[in-house]
């Protein structure tokens, strides 16, 4: 018996399945196609002939191209909410790009000639029907299971009006994806339905504020009518601390507003008011900026890495990398991974202190490291795992997060992008011990008017100017 809370709790197990079950199908077409393909199949009395090693071998390689494509596709995205559609025409694009990548490969060695033409085209018809209809199916099973109470996401209404219970009413019918109320916010309660009557009623912003930060809240749905414009400033101010997902539901239904942030859900538009500039195929470019920018980067800086590891090792005992848990994209945790550039059990005594120009705890050949930047190598790592990216807002630590969410305007939009090495803020000084206000819009400023030829500015004047800075420490 699957327990209610069961997919939501190991989505990363069942993504990581899925990853699987993808790069098994084109083994297994490959393979399955190679003896259907009749033509160029040789029979002996034995049976049919073992397939070749050059055609295993274009096979395993295929596996490999569409375990990184299928990823900078953004294929192994949530879903929810979309259409069918827009998912097989990302996974048809990456699966297309394997198949110009093998025949670019196959046209520069000039090894066309070795692999049957009619084996080709089988191998990868038939790979993207299984894809597609693996997808449909996992579909279809998703939408009985979310229709008989599993695999929710819980949702917040703020509004308890006319427009709210219609959007409500939307939700509890459209069962299939998902979505259950799990209080609604709003003084006006005498005109709700009776099937509303058992939902949480919240009437107070901080009231709101405490539930919408538990954890069994993951997006808060805005349907108040324009009049309320004062209501509704009151809860995105209240919820700035929150990296809940915040979506607006325009109070006007028969029109097809034209908004770059508009999407559908269950019949009901919705305006994602927490947005980001990298977003569908803006984020396949950014995601395949990263993996290939960070690979080559990787390869070059190998040597310089292992004697700074040996410079480490040297300077001080213990270990050479420096594991710190941060907050990056969605406001989830990852360990990032540095350098050294302390004795161990430096912050034993003082607990997490923000870096500062007095900060006397580096060792002499950290201290260098820290000046130079080159402590940062190894978050290259955490750029190919896809925990961090080349360029965005600087991570903070967890302690500092929850000190600053309330303080600073806009902080928790930071974390609509990935964490990066450098970003807009870093380029233009804003490091170290400096003012959070400006280093915040300076992020907000990247994430809105994010483009690849921003990316390439950012580098270009990271390498002339923010490898080695005052403000670095």
């Amino acid at each position: 018996m699957i327990k209610k809370g069961f997919l939501k709790g190991n989505s990363n197990t069942l993504n990581f399945i899925l990853r699987i079950i993808d790069l098994s199908v084109v083994l297994a077409c490959g393979v399955l196609s190679y003896y259907f393909s009749t033509a160029y199949v040789t029979y002996t009395a034995a049976g049919v002939q073992g397939l070749p090693g050059h055609y295993f071998k274009i096979i395993l390689l295929a596996v490999l191209f569409s375990s990184i494509l299928f990823s900078l596709f953004n294929v192994y995205r949530v879903w929810r909410g979309s259409s069918t559609l827009t998912e097989i025409k990302y996974l048809t694009m990456a699966w297309m790009l394997v198949g110009f990548l093998l025949t670019g490969l196959a046209f520069v060695t000039k090894s066309g000639a070795d692999f049957s033409r009619h084996w080709m085209g089988l191998w990868f018809i038939s790979t993207w029907v299984s894809l597609v209809g693996s997808r449909v199916l996992l579909r279809i099973v998703l939408s009985w299971l979310r229709s008989n109470g599993f695999n929710h996401r819980h949702v917040v209404i703020i509004g308890t009006g006319e427009q709210a219970v219609v959007v409500a009413d939307r939700l509890r019918r459209s069962t299939w994806f998902g979505l259950e109320i799990s209080a609604l916010f709003g003084a006006h309660t005498d005109q709700l339905p009776s099937w509303l009557q058992d939902k949480k009623i919240i009437s107070d912003v901080d009231e709101l504020r405490k539930h919408v930060d538990s954890d069994e809240v993951d997006q808060v749905w805005i349907s108040l009518p324009h009049s309320e414009e004062k209501t509704i400033r009151q809860v995105i101010s209240a919820l700035e601390g929150s990296a809940t997902e915040i979506r607006y539901v325009p109070d006007i239904f028969e029109y097809q507003l034209m908004h770059h942030s508009l999407t559908e859900i269950a019949g009901v538009p919705v305006v994602n008011i927490s947005y980001s500039a990298i977003d569908g195929m803006n984020e396949v470019i950014k995601n395949v900026e990263d993996y290939v920018l960070s690979f080559i980067l990787f390869l070059l800086s190998s040597p310089l890495m292992l004697v700074l590891a040996i410079g480490v090792k040297m300077s001080s005992p213990g270990p050479i990398l420096y594991r710190q848990r941060r907050v990056g994209w969605n406001g989830k945790n990852f360990t990032m991974y540095k350098f050294r550039t302390m004795p161990v059990e430096t912050e034993n005594d003082s607990g997490p202190v923000w870096a500062s120009a007095v900060d006397n705890r580096a060792t002499k050949f950290g201290s260098f490291l820290r000046k130079t930047s080159l402590d940062e190598l190894p978050q290259l790592f955490n750029v190919l795992q896809g925990k961090m990216s080349l360029i965005g807002p600087r991570p903070e630590r967890p302690h500092f997060v929850e000190k600053y969410k309330d303080e600073i305007p806009h902080y928790m939009r930071k974390h609509l992008v990935k964490a990066g090495l450098t970003g807009w803020a870093q380029v233009h000084g804003w490091r170290g011990n400096t003012c959070l206000h400006t280093r915040i819009e300076h992020d907000l400023y990247y994430i809105e008017n994010w483009s690849l030829w921003l990316d390439i500015k950012i580098i270009v004047m990271t390498v002339f100017r923010g490898l080695v800075h005052k403000n670095a420490y």
